[in-house]
């Protein structure tokens, strides 16, 4: 299956507490109370749900303002709405636009204690994906997560994962050498995150697709997560 464009160009993982809000709601018991996180987000889910088609009819100067008005709202800042505001700056070429709303995207993910991005990785490597039009803006993107870790002075987990493909033992050890490769991106960036951030691999044990396709179709298995962890004094 083709992911729409919203999905494919996303450089996180979409899911917050309105998404796990509607999950509660419909899998909740019959006579059972509806979530109130996400009854009080319906009228902003049906707006974003427009303008996310909007952003994927190509129509980016329409889907900005919507974003833009819906994150302007108390139900409607949210991390989908954040995203749509990056995706269509960086489509319409905006790209100092694009890495302001990325740093608050970054800094809504910390403030939720997680966050999940999608570096596309070469098949078996720790080298980024070789076409520079899926990968020109990781720099931009370390240097936002640099900046918002180090501001919040937040200690993080980096964990690493891979597709499924290959053996568990081999994808073990790849999951771990991505997460200290972007960790030492994000040192260089700076210098104090050495200290409060710590790697861990996961291999393919929390695939979100799980085709082992190693096209953009998984892209989302070979995503480094930043988890917000207790600093040790």
């Amino acid at each position: 299956m083709k992911p729409l464009n919203y999905y494919r160009d996303s450089p996180v993982v979409v899911n917050d507490d309105s998404i796990e809000a509607y999950i509660r709601t419909s899998t909740a018991s019959t006579g059972q109370k509806a979530d109130a996180s996400y009854l009080s987000r319906i009228g902003a889910a049906a707006t974003i749900n427009e303008a996310t088609k909007l952003y994927n009819a190509g129509r980016y100067r329409e889907a900005l303002a919507e974003y833009r008005r819906l994150a302007a709202t108390p139900t409607g800042y949210q991390i989908r709405v954040l995203n749509g505001v990056y995706l269509s700056n960086a489509r319409l070429g905006r790209s100092s636009d694009a890495e302001d709303a990325f740093g608050k995207l970054v800094a809504y993910g910390l403030a939720q204690r997680s966050l999940s991005v999608k570096f596309l990785f070469s098949p078996g490597s720790t080298d980024f994906w070789s076409d520079s039009r899926l990968t020109s803006a990781y720099g931009m993107w370390l240097r936002q997560i640099a900046r918002q870790a180090s501001n919040s002075e937040v200690c993080m987990d980096i964990v690493g994962h891979t597709s499924r493909t290959g053996p568990e033992e081999v994808n073990d050890n790849l999951s771990s050498r991505r997460a200290s490769f972007i960790k030492n991106k994000l040192t260089i960036e700076s210098g104090e995150l050495g200290a409060r951030t710590r790697t861990v691999g996961m291999g393919s044990r929390q695939n979100l697709v799980g085709s082992g396709t190693d096209d953009v179709v998984d892209a989302p298995d070979r995503r480094v997560d930043f988890t917000i962890v207790d600093c040790k004094s």
